[in-house]
């Protein structure tokens, strides 16, 4: 086993900066900048062939494609193992992006596909292997490291990607998202070889039970639902509010999510998830309301409330998760909670824009809020407190 960088527990087997950690914090900084670099310059790109419906099939391939990566995942590794998986993904994610600046629209969905299909299971093998990597007494505080490597590039990548589009050419952009997951390769080999949890009984491999898995689920899905909508409508909900307000609060978001996830993990392995989790959606409810005042001021604190809350739930929810799954159905716990999480952002966008054009933006953000109490309190008694 390789020698921990350091050491913050008294015993070796509670250090969480080890080499096997930080070659996997590098692998996903480099993968998920490659990604985020491409995921609003490829939209922008297809608008350029098709106009606006083509930037929504770009996006809408990816997103798809991303979430049929992470049901197909854990059969996937069980079937080739952890590292190869992780290999493949980077080659799914590195290669299509020599067609991504295509000026033939069907090449750029193809490449939008297989993006997302790498993505997926990159996101499942890597947080598969995180849980394995973490020390048990310390899980949330090593997956938050874990997490703060895999957000950083959205705070970073996403406004760049657009930006570099309008400065430079398209094909050191596409060069650079290439070289990124193979840059990443490196830090896989880098990684230990951990095999299969052992099981006598192949139906094992699933996930944990509805009962248990329900309200982490619905709690992270909770957040990302608002986070969702704040990301696609926050301009247009609030027009009084100038530019410069607007990136502020978007950027406010990102970090306060990435920071709050990282800083979370100790608390939760200290006294558990669940209160985290319970103070996740209130933050939430209350950043709806919060996001649904006028003013510069009162913008800025709901995002950043919004990704404050969303950064707490990621850190409990996933700890939650993967304390009720078994050694096997840690890769199906995984692919469960990316796909809550990626299913929520599609539904904060979809849902939220059809409730505002009937009753308006700031009423959409109220009823919103108390919707998202509701369905909280309902999974909660239901599922929860049984």
């Amino acid at each position: 086993m390789a020698a921990p960088l350091l050491t913050l527990g008294r015993d070796d087997r509670d250090a969480i900066l080890t080499p096997s950690m930080l070659a996997l914090s590098g692998a996903m900084l480099c993968a998920m900048s490659s990604f985020y670099l491409l995921l609003s310059a490829v939209p922008a790109h297809a608008a350029s062939l098709g106009g606006d419906i083509a930037a929504g099939f770009a996006t809408g391939a990816l997103m798809t494609s991303t979430i049929a990566g992470e049901i197909a995942a854990p059969r996937f590794i069980a079937h080739i193992g952890r590292r190869r998986s992780l290999v493949l993904a980077l080659l799914l994610m590195a290669a299509p992006c020599l067609i991504s600046f295509s000026s033939f629209l069907p090449l750029v969905l193809i490449g939008c596909l297989a993006r997302g299909l790498g993505l997926g299971v990159l996101l499942v093998a890597a947080c598969g292997l995180a849980t394995l990597l973490a020390p048990a007494n310390r899980r949330a505080e090593a997956l938050g490291i874990y997490g703060l490597a895999s957000a950083l590039p959205a705070i970073l990548c996403v406004p760049l990607g657009p930006w570099v589009l309008t400065q430079v050419d398209a094909g050191p952009i596409a060069i650079l998202a290439m070289s990124l997951p193979l840059a990443a390769m490196a830090c896989v080999a880098l990684l230990p070889r951990i095999g299969q949890p052992a099981d006598d009984d192949p139906q094992t491999r699933t996930v944990p039970s509805l009962r248990l898995a329900a309200w982490p689920a619905v709690a992270l899905a909770i957040g990302a639902i608002l986070v969702g909508a704040t990301i696609t409508f926050l301009p247009l909900a609030h027009p009084e509010a100038d530019q410069g307000t607007i990136m502020l609060a978007l950027f406010m978001q990102g970090l306060a999510a990435a920071v709050a996830r990282w800083l979370a993990g100790r608390p939760i392995d200290r006294h558990g998830p669940q209160s985290a989790a319970i103070g996740g959606v209130a933050l939430v409810v209350l950043s709806a309301l919060c996001l649904a005042l006028p003013g510069s001021v009162a913008i800025v604190i709901g995002a950043a409330l919004s990704g404050l809350a969303f950064g707490v739930l990621q850190a409990a929810t996933l700890t939650q998760l993967l304390a009720r799954a078994t050694p096997s159905q840690v890769d199906g716990a995984g692919a469960l909670w990316n796909g809550a999480y990626d299913a929520g952002l599609g539904i904060g966008g979809i849902s939220f824009g059809a409730l505002a054009t009937g009753i308006g933006f700031d009423a959409s953000f109220v009823l919103a809020g108390l919707a998202l109490a509701v369905i909280a309190i309902l999974t909660f008694r239901y599922f929860e407190a049984r």
